[in-house]
């Protein structure tokens, strides 16, 4: 009876030892990453301000991001992180946005966005009073499979 089972424990360890070497061998190499696509990041931009992610909107700003007047990477981050960290809510709409490519693989991205402080800014609703909005004029270049602004303009309307 001992020797049975220990035929049949060394048959069960060798079948799941071929079974293993089965699965490897199948194995295939995993896809690379497909990149963000700018079409689908902007709107995600805007709601990561919403839900207070400025971890997600900074992981898409070069440290090399330079404003026209100025404003750079560490000036956009001190805006997110102060808004982020305010316990009132911050809302932000996506008014417009086109996005056209630029000869040298970049995207440009001219978008509408308003801002309120207070509550989230419904869809279609009117703008709060307070509310502000901005043009802005964005360069993103792809690093890898991520999007990341580089340099832009901004105004308010």
């Amino acid at each position: 009876m001992r020797a049975s089972l220990s035929r049949l424990a060394t048959v069960g360890f060798l079948l799941a030892l071929i079974a293993c070497f089965k699965s490897e061998e199948k194995q295939v190499a995993p896809a690379p990453a497909a990149a963000e696509r700018i079409e689908v990041l902007v709107p995600e931009l805007v709601d990561a301000i919403q839900a207070k992610q400025p971890e997600f909107i900074l992981d898409h700003l070069d440290e090399s991001f330079k404003a026209e007047d100025g404003l750079d990477y560490f000036g956009v981050r001190s805006l997110v992180d102060s808004y982020a960290f305010r316990d009132e809510e911050v809302g932000a709409r996506l008014e417009s946005v086109s996005v056209t490519p630029e000869s040298d693989g970049r995207q440009r991205v001219k978008a509408r966005v308003s801002f309120a402080l207070g509550g989230r800014l419904a869809e279609s609703a009117p703008l709060p009073k307070g509310a502000v909005t901005y043009a802005l004029d964005l360069i993103f270049e792809l690093d890898g499979t991520r999007w990341q602004a580089v340099a832009g303009s901004y105004r308010r309307e």
